[in-house]
């Protein structure tokens, strides 16, 4: 724009021409002759004065443009200083290519565009994947080389180009003096598909984008693990378990005799082969079962030769060992539908098949309860039991208090004055009857039992607060579980007094406020008390969806935690969250990496919460997760796997990759390119020199022009 300044002295010229009027006078016409023969010179003058000051104008302009004269990629500045982004692929596609190492060549190229710099320049290295709080910086070139690029290292995620752009022309804008701006990729379409210049916000088109290439031109045969899927209602040792791996072939052309390998805990356990026809998918599945309970990580690995892809997907199992669980039945009936531990055990166990059960309900009547020691059981649930002993209250006390779990469902045959005395620290004295001598024995009730309240049918009120967050029903954030839940109808319950009671001890609400389900921890171990019976005699809630789930739930919890589960990972880049009780709020949790690097993670209270979350989930892998005491009850490890399109290994077209960066002056080269070198000069000098010289002789031919 600024050359068409060059045109301003002949318009200055054109505006100011005399407009002479012609009259012919004969007698001058021999000096008129003469007159012309001179303006002949004089006109030669004005018409080289012209183009000796258009020259001026163009040559400063060009000054002010700072420019480069540049041969071959133009790897060394000459002159100016020179400011340098150089971008540096390091997404998961970057090593993923059979037989090749994409980012041994990406470094390698940037290393030579950072060597060919002088010393006076700046640089910035900018990795599409950062990992790190450290921000990219412009650096001296040898710094840049030794801080920045060496410990660079590939990543499981997709390339932000985007942000990497956004990043690259916020350092270039504040720097002074000539500009380049490098991104180093193997420009596959997994990454450079999500660029979006708009979003990059504000950039410089003068400034020249040079793209360089790296990996084989043509796509290369790929093939990933699609998904991973459980097929497993139970996961306990002892029992199946199946896992069903989805392999899809990327590439062109057919991938035969592919290997699926199943490993857990590093021993391999299974292994099947397949082929996969192009653009197809496979379904592989494996069977296999757990010897121990706790926390299990495992992959399924794909192979075999000529194809590249992520060949690795991740996996953790969290277990713990069957639970044992007494069912005391204190209403026992003739017809077995009519029990009051009918609906219980047949939730715990809905297929009958104990062999393949996490849980394993055992049934006894009340009066057998005397006889039964509770410590050979993780839970123990007493429905509708109408007494309460000093001998029996003592061994529950004893029983929670190592760690032991408690539900109270009660009934129509609970004698409220015996639980409050012996359960609750709120006798109610019988004239004649001496109070028992409790101490040292700590109330399981969360409050005291009042009366039996019955409403009419045609008025029963239904569930209406549910507590998502707390993990025993944490089950019910699903929503058609949630909406089944308090669809249920209570025609009776006992109303549960607890002036002093913390709020957050009341899992559930019915309608008009009274607590239908509160939880009490005592020692190790929680009571949990259901103010309804469990059976169909008080409610509807044995017929609905949620009651099996709602029953497992919290028998699982109880028992101190899950019944276990397969987690086939979260995305890498994606954060890892963890939600805990609100008392443990300010600990902090440690996350290690498959790198062994470690960090820690506050655990922060909000909106009556406690939760934490880790978003440095860069490396594909197994983490393992450190709770600050075991009271925390997070899973002790988590699976991360790359995203399944950082597999398809095609390269962006030259006309789309136009339309990604529209206006910016942009050129492709092959890293192979940087070998030749090249130079790069800057004109500033010899620009001012014959601007100088221009304005001289412009001086002199004007001089001339008025003598």
């Amino acid at each position: 724009m600024a050359l068409a300044a060059g045109v301003i002295p002949l318009v200055i010229h054109l505006l100011n021409r005399r407009q002479q009027k012609r009259l012919r006078f004969p007698a001058v016409r021999f000096v008129l002759i003469s007159q012309r023969r001179v303006a002949r010179t004089y006109n030669l003058r004005n018409w080289l004065l012209l183009a000796v000051r258009t020259l001026a104008v163009i040559l400063l302009a060009l000054l002010l443009a700072h420019p480069l004269w540049e041969t071959g990629v133009g790897l060394a500045a000459r002159g100016a200083p020179l400011t340098a982004a150089i971008i540096v692929d390091n997404s998961l596609s970057m090593q993923v290519r059979d037989g090749g190492a994409p980012f041994d060549e990406a470094k390698k190229a940037a290393t030579r565009i950072l060597d060919a710099l002088d010393e006076g320049d700046r640089a910035a290295v900018i990795a599409t994947n950062p990992v790190g709080s450290t921000a990219a910086a412009l650096k001296a070139p040898e710094e840049a080389t030794l801080k920045d690029l060496r410990p660079l290292a590939v990543t499981a995620g997709t390339a932000d180009l985007t942000g990497a752009l956004r990043t690259a022309y916020g350092l270039l804008r504040g720097a002074g003096g000539q500009k380049s701006l490098w991104v180093v990729t193997d420009l596959r379409v997994a990454g450079w598909d999500r660029l979006s210049l708009p979003a990059v916000g504000e950039y410089d088109p003068t400034v020249p984008v040079k793209i360089v290439t790296v990996g084989a031109v043509e796509t290369p045969p790929s093939a990933t693990i699609k998904e991973l899927e459980a097929r497993a209602a139970q996961v306990a040792p002892g029992l199946d378990i199946e896992l069903a791996a989805t392999v899809v072939n990327f590439g062109a052309g057919e991938i035969p005799d592919v290997t699926a390998r199943l490993t857990i805990d590093d021993k391999v356990r299974d292994e099947k082969q397949v082929t996969l026809a192009e653009g197809a998918e496979a379904t592989v599945g494996f069977r296999f079962n757990l010897e121990r309970p706790g926390s299990h990580s495992g992959y399924v690995s794909l192979h075999g030769d000529g194809f590249s892809g992520n060949r690795r997907h991740y996996f953790t199992i969290h277990t713990r060992d069957r639970l044992n669980v007494l069912l005391v039945d204190g209403d026992p009936q003739r017809a077995l539908v009519a029990s009051e531990t009918f609906f219980l055990s047949r939730a715990l166990n809905p297929t009958g098949d104990l062999a393949n059960s996490v849980l394993l309900p055992e049934v006894i009547l009340s009066g057998a309860l005397e006889q039964v020691d509770p410590e050979g059981y993780q839970v123990v649930v007493l429905a509708n039991v109408p007494h309460m002993t000093l001998d029996l209250a003592k061994r529950l006390v004893a029983f929670v208090e190592g760690g032991g779990g408690l539900l109270l469902a009660l009934g129509d045959r609970v004698i409220a004055q015996e639980y409050n005395t012996l359960l609750s620290r709120g006798p109610l004295a019988v004239p004649g009857v001496p109070l028992p001598d409790l101490r040292g024995l700590a109330p399981l009730l969360p409050g005291i039992l009042g009366e039996r309240r019955r409403v009419p049918l045609d008025q029963n009120v239904g569930v209406e607060q549910v507590d998502t967050s707390h993990s025993a029903l944490a089950a019910f954030g699903d929503r058609r579980l949630l909406d089944s839940l308090r669809s249920a109808r209570v025609s009776s319950y006992f109303e549960l007094v607890t002036p002093n009671l913390d709020s957050e001890g009341v899992l559930m609400r019915l309608g008009n406020g009274q607590p239908l389900l509160v939880e009490r921890k005592v020692g190790k171990g929680r009571v949990l008390v259901l103010t309804t019976s469990a059976d169909s005699a008080w409610s509807n809630l044995p017929l609905k969806t949620a009651y099996v789930p709602l029953v497992q739930s919290l028998v699982s919890y109880l028992a101190g935690g899950s019944r276990g589960s397969v987690d086939t990972g979260i995305t890498a880049g994606e954060a890892k969250q963890w939600t805990v009780a609100p008392v443990h709020a300010g600990m902090d949790l440690r996350v290690v990496d498959p790198r062994r690097s470690e960090k820690a993670v506050t655990i922060t209270a909000a909106d009556g919460k406690a939760a934490g979350a880790f978003d440095g989930n860069h490396f594909a892998g197994i983490y393992r997760v450190v709770p600050p005491s075991a009271d925390v009850d997070v899973p002790g490890l988590y699976a991360v796997n790359p995203p399944v399109l950082e597999s398809r290994l095609e390269r962006m077209g030259a006309e789309e990759l136009e339309r990604k960066l529209g206006p910016v002056n942009h050129e492709v080269m092959a890293a192979g390119a940087l070998s030749a070198g090249g130079s790069r000069t800057d004109l500033a000098l010899a620009l001012v020199v014959l601007l100088m010289a221009t304005l001289l002789f412009e001086g002199w031919l004007g001089q001339r022009n008025y003598e």
